[in-house]
């Protein structure tokens, strides 16, 4: 993480400390300035002499403007140092997701990545980058108070210094509870994220099951939970602060009476105590503050280390699949697939053929979906062999059509073309392909509107279509469709149905429920899967002309 922090912000840190270094010795020398203007008063009073006061005067003022300078640039630099910091810090989180695999990705819920991108990001930001500016200044700000001192009158300096120890005994009390705390607050804060996130996802079946006395009571929980974990964290700063300054309030009355004496004796002058008592709280003060920063600083360790952890992935991305246009055919050999040590895919053999369609059919469970995720990448941790024309372990350039359907929240067009570029005619022709046309006429603006959350303006069927368009516009040589028209009626389904059965230059393999004979004749192939295994293959006519799965499941007409 300190790359983050050093390597890649050199300059703008570099700049920051010498801002932030300047303004310490301006702040601290406001004392030297008193001690002076002091003794000047009392020597105007004594020699009837207002010259070396005004003097005096000027010189404070000049400096005073210098100083203000001096803190407007810290100020600035520090917000820039930061901003670089937290951009690169959000941009190398943001790889780490994408690096990450699907079967690694869904080990954490979208509640934790919310929670990190957005509360746990800003607590970092307060408690661990501002922190350790904080903790520099204290540090920086006692060992020049404590030069100054020293110049001064070093056994003032030597009391004060034996002060600085007290405050070291205090974090040791509070240091483990605030973490345990801080790790509480986390918790509780993704489940409330994830809270949120059901009830507004879920609203249609809070409504259609009246459960909103239920979402309250639910949501009244998680965040009541939320901010009592808040308020116990709230609670132990406080007792420490209200320890840190008892203790430094104490010790620096105590300093000002040593002061008051040594001045009884002469041994220094009325400005000197002054200069020596400001000076003692800038280091008693600091010392004190210190413990709390310090303990401030453990309190982030949970999220130091979950956003160490997805840094992790951003600087040892996933390995990319190997793509290669299919031109001759696809092979499984031997392919089997476990998920958490259940097989799923049992020595699958099977061949697709450049430009032929497929079908797989078979009951709920019986890997179906589980075999297109791994002929799209999803998962690699299969064994057994993938070949591409001869060559193994690739993966073909395909595009896949799921029953979930996400859409971003953007305009149809972009969420057609994925950001890129394509001609008009290309667009309209992927639209027209996937019986999208007539919907995006109806648009006020057309492909330029926008389909809000998720596409929530659009029924199933449609943003099925504009998946469907999509997939068309891109034109992969692979096509893989997993219950792609299971939203459509049927007529759209049949239009649709027609477009892929009518690509040339496109292999389709699609996982399908529908298993009316005019549809599965079309098919060059279909292979009849159960228990992780593909029991058939062969077409229409030859698996429904046998006594087998297919025929039993053609007379159910059930294939789920």
């Amino acid at each position: 993480m300190f790359r983050y922090l050093i390597d890649k912000s050199k300059a703008r840190l570099a700049l920051l400390l010498l801002f932030h270094t300047l303004r310490i010795f301006g702040t601290i020398g406001v004392a030297l300035l008193i001690n002076y203007l002091i003794d000047s008063v009392s020597l105007a009073i004594s020699s009837g002499q207002t010259s070396v006061l005004i003097r005096c005067a000027v010189l404070c003022c000049v400096y005073a403007l210098i100083l203000g300078l001096v803190i407007f640039w810290h100020e600035k630099s520090q917000a820039g140092w930061i901003k670089s910091v937290m951009l690169q810090i959000r941009a190398g989180l943001l790889e780490g997701v994408l690096n990450k695999n699907i079967s690694e990705r869904q080990k954490t819920n979208s509640a934790e990545y919310l929670t990190l991108f957005n509360q746990n990001l800003t607590l970092f930001e307060q408690n661990y980058l501002k922190n350790l500016l904080s903790i520099y200044e204290s540090l920086a700000g006692i060992l020049i108070a404590v030069g100054l001192l020293v110049y001064i009158h070093p056994m003032a300096a030597a009391i004060s210094i034996f002060a600085m120890a007290i405050p070291s005994l205090i974090p040791k009390l509070f240091g483990g509870r605030l973490g345990r705390q801080q790790a509480d607050i986390m918790q509780c804060a993704a489940d409330y994220t994830m809270r949120i996130k059901n009830i507004l996802n879920g609203y249609e079946v809070i409504k259609a099951y009246q459960l909103k006395d239920t979402m309250r009571r639910k949501h009244k929980e998680d965040a009541e939970k939320l901010e009592q974990s808040k308020v116990l964290s709230a609670g132990t700063m406080a007792g420490l602060y209200g320890l840190v300054n008892a203790a430094s309030v104490s010790v620096q009355f105590f300093i000002m009476t040593l002061c008051g004496v040594l001045a009884v004796g002469g041994s220094i002058t009325i400005g000197s105590v002054i200069a020596v008592t400001q000076l003692t709280g800038q280091v008693i003060s600091p010392a004190f503050q210190l413990s709390a920063k310090f303990s401030q600083l453990k309190s982030v360790r949970p999220i130091c280390g979950q956003i160490q952890d997805l840094l992790q992935f951003s600087q040892h991305p996933e390995e990319e699949i190997r793509q290669k246009e299919m031109k001759h055919w696809m092979k499984l050999e031997d392919l089997s697939f476990s998920y958490q040590d259940n097989p799923v895919i049992k020595h699958v053999q099977a061949q697709f053929d450049f430009g032929k369609k497929y079908a797989i059919v078979g009951r709920s469970g019986s890997g179906k979906s589980t075999l297109l995720k791994i002929l799209a990448g999803y998962y690699r941790d299969y064994t057994g062999r993938v070949e591409i024309d001869g060559a193994g372990d690739l993966f073909c350039s395909l595009a896949l059509i799921s029953q979930d359907i996400f859409l971003f929240d953007d305009t149809v067009r972009n969420n057609i073309t994925l950001y890129r570029e394509y001609p008009e005619a290309q667009i309209d022709e992927a639209i027209r392909m996937a019986g999208l046309k007539e919907t995006i006429d109806c648009l006020e603006k057309g492909l330029d509107t926008s389909v809000e959350e998720n596409g929530s303006r659009f029924s199933g069927g449609e943003k099925q279509r504009i998946a469907i368009a999509r997939a068309f516009l891109y034109h992969k040589s692979l096509l893989l469709l997993d219950e792609a028209t299971s939203s459509l009626d049927n007529e759209c389904a049949r239009k649709i149905e027609e477009s892929i059965f009518g690509l040339e230059n496109m292999t389709c393999v699609a996982v399908t429920h529908d298993l009316y004979s005019d549809t599965m004749k079309k098919y060059d192939k279909i292979f009849v899967m159960e228990d992780g295994r593909i029991v058939e293959q062969g077409t229409f006519e030859e698996l429904s002309g046998r006594s087998g799965v297919f025929r039993n499941l053609y007379a159910a007409g059930v294939s789920v």
